[in-house]
């Protein structure tokens, strides 16, 4: 196929015959342009010369009456556009029997001249006229001008691009229901909010309606179908829908019914957005409000919310009525608060609010004082945070008010009991330190002025009371004698108890000494004035120290120390007297406190040691055993007599382990020299036990364990108790050395006949020996009376079918007395002094030497 040649030579010259046809052709076009829209083009191949209709060279801005080539019509399309042309012309030359019908833009020749240079479109369309050969010949067609439905078309798909656009990018999921055809188109973001695609959602309404919530489906179905009232307008409503899943969620649905002429409603289109967060939250909150509504009408604390610009405050019902008052009585001023704090509270609270206001604390909490309808006092407790503005500026701050007055009650009781004797209410000891030292302080700045003093007062033997009467007549006792002292004190002196027998005094502002002991008799006197109680009348002593401020002190705890000092003195020296601490007890002290430290390292560092007297048979005068003494074998005061330190052992409690090691190491010599000096009858060893360890050791257990380990005979060991000891429990007492009598080790009581026990007790005793006091046996060559008492026990011994042994034996006169009345055992100067096992040792050799050579 030839190209159509746009730009061939010159037109070639038609025949009149040609002519003729042509001129009643271009008149045929002529009529049928005035009749319609259109205008008309005619391109001969032949000649390559265009005819254009006068309205198509109007499209084109050409003028009228011109021959036209196929270029001037060519030359003015858009060159996009120009190719899809002659793509056009040539698939019709080519015998393409269909007409072709493209749009194509053009721009007007005289497009500078007349100032328009848009581009118009065109659409063309047109055929090819054949010979009687077939052969193309001419192109006719005809053109008409849709520029201005284009540019809808264009501005339409932009509105399309724009609403699918914002469709894309809404969170909303829009629909488009056709009320006609009933039938609903629903977006992508439709389907998405329910978890659904586009392709699982058929057009049906049910596909929305079919998935709401059962109880908000008739609200929905309601406002769908006022709608279709023609004065109705869009609506707003939120709604229950179950997703793919099944949950439920909430949306917000929106929409507006499209009407046609006649106002009918022909589509509704709207949106549902997914409210779900938001309805959770709105929820909670509502819940929170509640709780919140709840806690303060249930809450026992009062809230109060301040707009500080207007100065208006909300006071809850509460708040009004912790303060006795209604709900129409308390206006909403700061000033119906702040006029009702006691006066000496009030500047603390308003520094405590401005404080916070001014942002320096970070919150407010402040406690006061407030009064109440009834006049009375209480405490409150108040908490508040501000809002501030974007300047940091406070403009509202709210809080609560707590009642607190049972709370600050018990801590003002709690605080006196801190410092109070519970049982008499007087100070404690922790008050009357304070004050001792306050006055210490005085005397200080005064320049030692006027001097003070402090009385310990111990009630003697207030235990025994305690044990014979109980404790509840003992604390009515108790609480008696304290009112006694405090009716008997000064103004201005502190009486105070310090544990459950001791009270003590601080007498302020005395002259000498003399004061202080007038004040002590006073005190003495009132306590010993009789009582009775529950039918017993009772009479007690005191034993009284005093300390006076002249001594020199600067702490309280030394001052009380040294009453306490003169009073054990005082106790010391036979209860119910009055003593005035010096120097001496100081240093009697300090010695004490050392010898104990040095007296606890002994126990460890093995200073401790054991001497054996001999106790001797005064029927043959033979060993028969021996009784094991304690001695302290100091590094720097040598060999310490046990009346140094046992006692203080006793009260220090060390006598419990140091007694236990005497035990096993008297056992353990014992053991070797039965081994030694086998007899007939075994050497015995009699081991002193004392009260404390009596009672606090495991003494049975103690004593099985040792026969277990050593072997010897039972009866071979002696346990020496003393009479005092018995009388303190008798009923425990009896049990615990009935049990060690169980496993025939033999009890002793020593110095029998110095304390208290009588003959019923004495018999009840599982008892095998009694040992005579030494100032019993010493009578015997003095010649006094206690003489007799010697032969009393002896034959009471024998009665009872005890043995008896005299101890302290000096002279042959007291030796052979005690022979005369047939006392079994003796031990004593007058026989060997107590001495190491070394020594003792070569006495028995001496002794088995003695009785092979006779």
């Amino acid at each position: 196929m030839a190209h159509i040649a746009i730009d061939g030579g010159p037109p070639r010259r038609t025949s009149g015959a040609d002519e003729g046809v042509l001129g009643n052709s271009i008149d045929r076009y002529l009529l049928a342009e005035k009749a319609g829209s259109e205008g008309v083009w005619d391109w001969d191949l032949r000649s390559d010369t265009l005819y254009l209709s006068p309205r198509f060279k109007d499209f084109l801005g050409l003028a009228q009456g011109d021959v036209n080539r196929p270029n001037d019509w060519l030359s003015l399309v858009h060159a996009e556009d120009v190719d899809w042309l002659h793509a056009s012309f040539e698939a019709q030359m080519v015998g393409l029997s269909v007409p072709f019908q493209i749009e194509h833009r053009v721009r007007r020749a005289d497009s500078a001249s007349v100032g328009d240079a848009r581009w118009r479109w065109l659409v063309c369309r047109g055929m090819a006229v054949m010979d009687d050969r077939g052969e193309p010949i001419r192109l006719v067609g005809s053109v008409s001008d849709i520029t201005d439905r284009k540019i809808a078309e264009q501005e339409l798909r932009k509105s399309e691009e724009r609403y699918a656009l914002a469709a894309a990018a809404s969170n909303d999921g829009l629909y488009d229901w056709d009320l006609v055809t009933d039938r609903v188109y629903y977006s992508p973001r439709w389907a998405s909010l329910l978890g659904l695609s586009a392709s699982d959602l058929t057009d049906s309404p049910q596909e929305w309606l079919g998935r709401v919530h059962h109880e908000d489906h008739p609200t929905l179905i309601d406002a769908l179908a006022a709608l279709s009232w023609q004065d109705a307008e869009g609506f707003k409503l939120e709604y229950r829908i179950r997703n793919a899943e099944g949950a439920i969620r909430w949306m917000a649905c929106r929409g507006i019914a499209v009407l046609d002429p006649a106002g009918k409603p022909i589509r509704l289109v709207g949106s549902q957005a997914d409210v779900t967060d938001r309805k959770t939250a709105e929820q909670r909150l509502r819940q929170s409000e509640e709780r919140y509504a709840l806690a303060a009408a249930g809450a026992a604390d009062g809230l109060w919310d301040w707009n500080v610009d207007s100065g208006d405050v909300y006071y809850s019902p509460r708040w009004k009525s912790m303060l006795g008052y209604g709900e129409p009585e308390i206006s909403s001023t700061i000033a119906e608060w702040f006029d009702r704090v006691v006066a000496s509270d009030l500047d603390g609270l308003r520094t405590a609010v401005n404080l916070h206001l001014t942002g320096e604390r970070n919150h407010l909490q402040h406690e006061f004082r407030i009064r109440r309808a009834d006049g009375d006092e209480s405490w409150m407790l108040v908490r508040g945070l501000a809002v501030r503005n974007d300047k940091g500026c406070a403009v509202r701050m709210a809080g609560s008010m707590t009642d607190i007055t049972a709370r600050k009650k018990a801590e003002q009781q709690l605080l006196f009991d801190a410092f109070h004797d519970a049982m008499t209410g007087l100070p404690n000891r922790t008050l009357l330190l304070d004050r001792i030292g306050q006055a210490l302080d005085r005397n200080r700045r005064a320049g030692g002025g006027r001097q003070f003093a402090t009385i310990l007062i111990d009630l003697d033997r207030f235990k025994s009371i305690n044990d014979a009467l109980g404790t509840t007549t003992g604390d009515r006792l108790l609480r008696i004698i304290a009112k006694r002292l405090d009716n008997t004190r000064r103004v201005g002196d502190t009486l105070a108890r310090l544990s459950a027998d001791e009270f003590a005094i601080l007498l302020d502002d005395i002259g000498d000494v003399g004061d202080g002991l007038g004040a002590a008799e006073r005190m003495a006197q009132a306590i010993s004035r009789p009582v009775t109680l529950d039918g017993h009348d009772i009479v007690l002593t005191a034993s009284i120290g005093i300390a006076l401020s002249a001594t020199g002190y600067e702490h309280a705890e030394d001052m009380l120390r040294d009453a306490s000092l003169a009073m054990y003195r005082a106790k010391s020296g036979g209860r119910a007297r009055i003593d005035v601490f010096d120097g001496n007890l100081r240093r009697q002290a300090m010695t004490t406190m050392r010898t104990e430290a040095d007296l606890r390292a002994a126990l460890e560092l093995g200073q401790l040691c054991l001497y054996y007297q001999p106790i001797v048979s005064l029927r043959h005068g033979g060993i028969a055993g021996f009784e094991a003494l304690m001695r302290w074998n100091h590094p720097e005061r040598g060999l310490v007599p046990p009346n140094d330190f046992i006692p203080l052992a006793e009260e220090s409690g060390l006598i419990v382990p140091m007694g236990r090691w005497a035990l096993q190491e008297a056992t353990r010599q014992l053991v070797a020299w039965q081994l030694l000096f086998p007899r007939p009858t075994p050497l015995f060893m009699s081991v002193n036990v004392s009260s404390r360890q009596f009672r606090d050791d495991d003494l049975v257990s103690v004593v099985r364990d040792l026969l277990n380990e050593t072997g010897i005979p039972p009866s071979s060991l002696k346990l020496e108790l003393t009479e005092s000891l018995l009388m303190e429990n008798p009923a425990k007492c009896r049990a615990l050395m009935q049990s060690i009598r169980d496993m025939d080790v033999r009890l002793s009581i020593d110095d029998f006949g110095t304390g208290y026990s009588s003959l019923a007790y004495l018999h009840s005793f599982p008892v095998d020996t009694l040992k005579i006091d030494r100032t019993f046996v010493q009578a015997v060559s003095t010649g006094e009376g206690n003489a007799a008492i010697v032969h009393v026990i002896s034959t009471l011994a024998t009665i009872l079918n005890m043995d008896a042994v005299a101890e302290g034996v000096e002279t042959e006169q007291e030796a052979e007395y005690l022979r005369d009345i047939m006392c079994q055992y003796a031990q004593g100067y007058h026989f060997a002094r107590p001495a190491p096992a070394e020594t003792v040792e070569r006495l028995l050799v001496a002794e088995t030497e003695r009785a092979l050579a006779s």
